[in-house]
């Protein structure tokens, strides 16, 4: 978005552009990837898992500290706090997928590996580092009174409702909901993120401290309730 606003300065001056383009994308054929998994054990193991996490991989030009280093620190940071604060009702699964940006890959394999499994509710970070605003929800309609009590432990941290139950999905988890799993999306604001996503400035000091503390606060309170709420928020109907 930078050099795209760059140039359209440029021409509205009435200035001469040329512009040189390097193109160095390759197929390359197929690498060995994979997801990285770990487990804050429940009281219940029949409960169902809380699913969270983040991607491994990123866009070659920066070092993906906001795509998606920020997610998997902000939600591995938010499970060790639950952990640390004694054993949930509900296991809490945390996944880092591998190729998110080439396809989804982890996401799909993830789904395969565990589509046996119980799942009560799924949630990613995939959009940055900066503050969540808002929170939307995809789960059944009698899970919706859950969803009342997750809105006053977010409120405190100025987080709102938004959109309509159904809007919430993410990236990897997005392959994995179509069994048909509730999901919960914090949202976060994203006026910077398309100066930084994809390109050679995603790098750390972009990342704001104080920011990255409160989405770390945010999830922590989120998974606070739905992991030891014994209420079920499925299935969710197709879309």
């Amino acid at each position: 978005n930078p050099d795209a606003d760059q140039l359209e300065r440029i021409l509205k001056r009435g200035k001469r552009v040329t512009v040189s383009l390097e193109v160095t994308a390759r197929a390359a054929g197929k690498r060995q990837s994979g997801n990285v998994i770990a487990e804050v054990p429940g009281r219940d193991l029949t409960a169902g898992i809380v699913l969270i996490g983040g991607h491994l991989d990123s866009w070659d030009e920066g070092t993906g500290a906001i795509d998606d280093a920020s997610g998997v620190a902000i939600t591995t940071a938010a499970a060790k706090r639950i952990m640390d604060a004694g054993q949930p009702l509900r296991t809490i699964r945390l996944v880092w997928f591998g190729s998110e940006e080439i396809g989804l890959f982890g996401g799909a394999a993830y789904r395969e590996a565990h589509r046996g499994e119980k799942h009560h509710v799924m949630a990613e970070s995939d959009f940055g580092a900066d503050r969540v605003w808002r929170y939307q929800t995809s789960v059944a309609p009698e899970a919706l009174p859950s969803m009342r009590r997750l809105g006053a432990a977010l409120a405190p941290l100025g987080i709102v409702a938004g959109g309509k139950n159904g809007d919430a999905s993410g990236s990897d988890i997005s392959e994995i909901q179509k069994l048909g799993i509730p999901v919960i999306e914090l949202g976060q604001d994203g006026t910077r993120y398309f100066d930084l996503h994809h390109t050679a400035d995603d790098t750390l000091d972009k990342v704001d401290p104080a920011q990255l503390r409160q989405n770390v606060a945010a999830w922590t309170a989120m998974l606070s309730v739905v992991a030891n709420d014994p209420a079920d928020y499925g299935p969710v109907p197709p879309r």
